[in-house]
């Protein structure tokens, strides 16, 4: 009994370091919805259970690798599967783009909230995060690991909150949305556009295979890596239906035009605010902030890593350049937020998704689920706990 409470305690922990990079600012601010689902209508709404079903089974194979070959970092794993040093390169450019979009946007979103909640002018918002970075970066390194982990908590009990609330209302209908789908000339109920949507979605999504290869040493069998990924797919997709579900009940309210992304950027806030809801938008705000904050620190650690060994020793301490290569990231981001969320959703996470897709998604489907199969390992004389369990 206490192992098979261990192996699901394993399971869902990293399901959830799935749904926790996935459910950030991007997803909080409600416009990665829109332009990925609500857009086709219906069909996006199935077809992003379909994303998820597709990374779900990248992820598997992808851990499964990390485990049996203890690739527990993003080089060693991406060396392991191509058989190549030099692939490495790729995944640094992918890091690159992905840090520009997902910060970047992260910024921008939480510049205008603070703009539109406080009056606070964007730059100024922006240099607040920077700041509030630095210094967890500096001081509060493990503080912010260890809360970042409650944070997909939060954001979706918000997000809830947003949708009970505005349910409540009794103004949006989601019957009305999907009879008036094809007349709304913002939708095009497409599921072949939809399908491809989901195909960019869940490769821009697959820069969580380096999250998921440093906690694949827990894994004790295959199996256990089996329910971590059912259970990240069924929490991931059933997010994701709700709320692009929601979103699309949205487009029926009366005098607010959800789809106009140009006049209304952050869906969510907006809908708040033309219901007048203006506890739950502090409430709301708030919460962005602190994603943001967990989200940029992620990355600059992240950053550290991959790039300070071009300046230091493994072991060499050099706060100072540390320091300086955190505010030159951040600053290239806070440029890179000028852009706006919906340029930086819409345009640079479909970058990303092109060159992700073979980076990581083929690979990790073909070649990590090559040399994960059995006959692989037999033929290769390679031994492996847990293959049968």
């Amino acid at each position: 009994m206490n192992k098979k409470q261990s192996t699901a305690t394993i399971a869902i922990g990293i399901a959830c370091v799935w749904m926790g990079t996935h459910f950030g600012p991007g997803v909080a601010s409600g416009t990665q919805i829109l332009t990925y689902w609500v857009k086709y209508g219906v069909w996006g709404t199935v077809c992003s259970v379909l994303a998820m079903c597709l990374l779900g089974v990248c992820l598997y194979c992808s851990m499964e690798f990390s485990r049996i070959y203890r690739t527990y970092n993003y080089g060693d794993w991406i060396q392991g599967v191509f058989g190549m040093k030099w692939v490495t390169v790729l995944f640094d450019i992918s890091f690159i783009i992905t840090m520009m979009t997902a910060l970047g946007g992260s910024l921008n979103a939480i510049a205008t909230l603070l703009l539109n909640q406080f009056g606070l002018n964007y730059w100024l918002g922006v240099t607040l995060v920077i700041i509030c970075t630095a210094l967890l970066c500096a001081f509060g390194a493990k503080l912010v690991s260890a809360a970042s982990t409650y944070m997909m908590y939060i954001v979706v009990a918000v997000l809830a909150l947003i949708i009970i609330l505005s349910a409540s209302t009794g103004k949006l209908s989601l019957s009305g949305a999907l009879a008036n789908q094809s007349s709304n000339p913002a939708i095009t109920p497409s599921l072949p556009r939809a399908l491809w949507s989901a195909v960019i979605y869940a490769a821009f999504q697959a820069t969580v295979i380096a999250n998921i290869s440093s906690v694949a040493g827990q894994l004790p069998n295959r199996s256990t890596s089996r329910k971590a990924a059912v259970i990240g797919i069924c929490g991931n997709a059933l997010l994701l239906v709700v709320l692009s579900l929601f979103l699309l009940s949205a487009t029926t309210l009366p005098g607010y035009d959800v789809m106009d992304t140009d006049a209304n950027p952050l869906p969510f806030y907006g809908i708040l605010t033309h219901l007048d809801f203006g506890w739950a938008k502090l409430v709301y705000v708030i919460t962005v902030f602190i994603a943001v904050l967990s989200t940029a620190v992620g990355f600059c650690f992240g950053g550290l890593a991959r790039f300070s060994k071009i300046y230091r020793k493994p072991e060499e301490k050099t706060p100072l350049k540390d320091g300086i290569l955190v505010a030159v990231l951040l600053l290239l981001c806070a440029f890179a937020s000028r852009f706006g969320i919906v340029k930086l959703v819409s345009t640079g996470y479909t970058i990303l998704g092109y060159v992700n897709l073979p980076i990581l998604i083929l690979p990790s489907l073909f070649l990590a689920g090559r040399k994960i199969r059995k006959s692989y390992l037999k033929a290769h004389n390679i031994e492996a706990p847990g293959i049968d369990t």
